[in-house]
């Protein structure tokens, strides 16, 4: 296994970038010695890259199907092009895949060998991402994810919403059609079914205080199961908005992913069933 801290001088943002990465060099038999894909993972809010290896067993899940991991750091960007403040969207889609593939030429560049996912805001950005973009992820994956920001941004006074997001949006906090993820997953239905990323939605069902996820996600549900997308899947099980529950999500996701049975191997360990709406 190899850890490298990546600092990327990112002329979009006129700054250096940290993204970590983790290269299974021991891959398990199984899988062989060529490398299977790429999932880029996401952090959420206040938090960074090294957050995803400090509290799951991302580099192990990776380890056993053979993928590159890239989480890059992003501020509390929620991957848009700031208002005040970096055009993260543009370097999460222009300019760190080019980055990274001219410093690790093995890095694999089709849509269908790379995949993101995040968590909490960071799974509002992987769909943002995922679904707009499906060129570059052929799929994305939300994990408890702040998913519908109109919910979100329909009482601007409640504590901390102008901190989050005015700097994001603007002081007005209108939020642009193309950050709806409702109108972005429209587009993306629009695709041909072969050109489409499969997406994934989990959402634990104690998730409620204070962001509302499961009503962010049930809205997000209903138009996506509305479009009759090409790959769509949702999963809930008990789950509060924390680090166990994004561990185990992340283990659904390569499954769904790479559509290898990873989940059902881990499934004997959890000792538990989830109750799956497609």
């Amino acid at each position: 296994m190899a850890y490298i801290d990546c600092k990327l001088k990112s002329q979009i943002l006129q700054t250096t970038v940290t993204v970590k990465l983790y290269f299974p060099t021991d891959l398990p038999a199984e899988v062989g010695n060529q490398i299977k894909g790429c999932l880029t993972l996401l952090h959420g809010y206040t938090n960074c890259a090294e957050d995803w290896f400090q509290m799951t067993s991302a580099a192990r899940y990776a380890a056993d199907n053979g993928l590159v991991l890239i989480v890059p750091d992003c501020g509390n960007s929620f991957y848009q092009n700031m208002m005040y403040g970096g055009a993260y969207r543009t370097f999460m889609v222009d300019e760190m895949p080019v980055l990274l593939h001219n410093i690790f030429r093995f890095i694999p560049m089709q849509r269908e060998r790379n995949f993101i996912a995040g968590l909490s805001m960071g799974g509002y950005g992987a769909l943002y991402l995922g679904m707009s973009r499906p060129d570059i992820w052929g799929g994305c994956a939300s994990f408890s994810g702040a998913v519908d920001l109109a919910l979100m941004l329909r009482d601007p006074n409640v504590p901390g919403i102008r901190e989050v997001f005015t700097p994001i949006f603007g002081d007005s906090l209108a939020l642009p059609k193309a950050s709806n993820l409702h109108y972005v997953a429209q587009k993306a239905a629009e695709l041909p079914a072969q050109r489409q990323p499969k997406i994934l939605l989990t959402n634990g069902l104690q998730d409620i205080e204070p962001y509302h996820i499961v009503e962010q996600n049930d809205s997000l549900h209903a138009t996506l199961h509305k479009l009759n997308l090409a790959y769509y899947r949702r999963i809930q099980w008990d789950g509060v908005h924390e680090w166990n529950f994004w561990d185990r999500s992340l283990v659904y996701a390569i499954d769904y992913f790479l559509g290898n049975g990873y989940a059902s191997k881990k499934m004997n360990d959890w000792r538990s069933s989830a109750v799956v709406h497609q």
